[in-house]
């Protein structure tokens, strides 16, 4: 089973390119289910237990977000996001999750576990994940929750492995729950910071060529080693848009992480933009992000260590706020490939 991606981009297809597919929009991704039992292969959607499915597709190569920088590396962004839009789909045509309920991420996870299939070479990479879901809390056959674990494969090499939890909620109880978090930013002691004033980054300040593609401005204010700085809650592109109208997505989350942690280390670690490379990620979401109110990122980070091959790695952690209300908290490792 084939389908798109709804990750538009900017650049024009060209009718004379063999790699049209991957100059306008990222290919299609082909979704093969594995069933476990021989009554899998004839039910039209599954009984509410362990699913199997593999997944495989291009990775962009003329992309006006996944490719945007100095190209050393692929963006473990669209893997992430694939794995997120692929288990949704799943969650709708195997486990009967209604089209209408949102989903909302409750915690995801990712570990970059070889960093050599990682490197761009110029060439076409063939993505593939082996993806399990799980489902729990089921309702009348349905679930509420899905845990997934998706094992990331580039060019034939493992290299990545990505953990999610999924849950599925009514839209009124999702609308009652970012009322109660507006309030509470709102009516906080701690007003909500306003953006930097109009102020930007240069883009290549966090790992980026187009200046559309900066999430974070320059720091608010920097308090005992932590840095503040504003997040752009609703930025243009389509990967960070928000479905129906619902709260801040995870894409948001990963990317305004990363580009704040480079930053950082750049700023307390010496670390080189363009060669800081995300290889661990983790975020837990404690509410539900508001569009439409200002964001802040709490950045701080512990003395670099070095791996195996003697690279500098940061740790860093980052705290997303709206107002004093925590809105996800996220553990970050930098590795300075250089």
């Amino acid at each position: 089973m084939d389908f798109a991606l709804p990750f538009p981009s900017d650049h024009p297809l060209s009718n004379s390119s063999a790699h049209a597919t991957t100059k306008g929009v990222p290919a299609p991704l082909h979704l093969l289910r594995r069933p476990a039992t021989t009554e899998g292969f004839v039910l039209d959607t599954s009984a509410p237990e362990e699913q199997r499915f593999v997944l495989s597709t291009e990775l962009p190569d003329d992309h006006d977000l996944f490719t945007d920088g100095p190209g050393i590396f692929h963006d473990v962004l669209f893997p992430v996001e694939t794995m997120h839009q692929a288990a949704h789909f799943v969650a709708q045509q195997y486990f009967r999750v209604p089209a209408h309920r949102p989903r909302a991420i409750a915690s995801t996870s990712t570990d970059i576990l070889d960093l050599t299939p990682w490197r761009r070479t110029g060439r076409a990479a063939h993505l593939a994940m082996d993806l399990t879901l799980t489902p729990s809390d089921v309702v009348n056959g349905i679930p509420r929750s899905l845990e997934s674990v998706a094992k990331v494969t580039i060019g034939g090499m493992t290299c990545g492995l990505n953990r999610t939890r999924l849950v599925f909620v009514m839209l009124r109880t999702l609308q009652s729950h970012r009322a109660r978090g507006r309030r509470e930013s709102l009516n906080e002691t701690c007003p909500t910071t306003p953006a930097a004033g109009g102020r930007s980054l240069p883009p290549a300040h966090v790992g980026r060529d187009d200046p559309r593609n900066v999430l974070v401005g320059p720091p608010l204010r920097v308090l005992e080693g932590k840095y503040i700085l504003p997040v752009d809650p609703a930025p243009g592109h389509e990967v960070f848009h928000s479905p129906s109208g619902g709260p801040i997505p995870g894409s948001l989350f990963l990317e305004a992480s990363r580009q704040a942690s480079v930053l950082v280390a750049s700023e307390l670690h010496g670390f080189e933009p363009g060669h800081a490379v995300m290889t661990h990620w983790r975020t837990s979401y404690r509410g539900l992000g508001d569009t439409n109110l200002p964001l802040t990122c709490t950045v701080s980070s512990r003395r670099p260590s070095r791996d195996t091959a003697g690279r500098p790695v940061a740790r860093m952690r980052a705290i997303f706020s709206q107002g004093s209300r925590v809105v996800a908290s996220t553990s970050v490792s930098l590795l300075q490939d250089c």
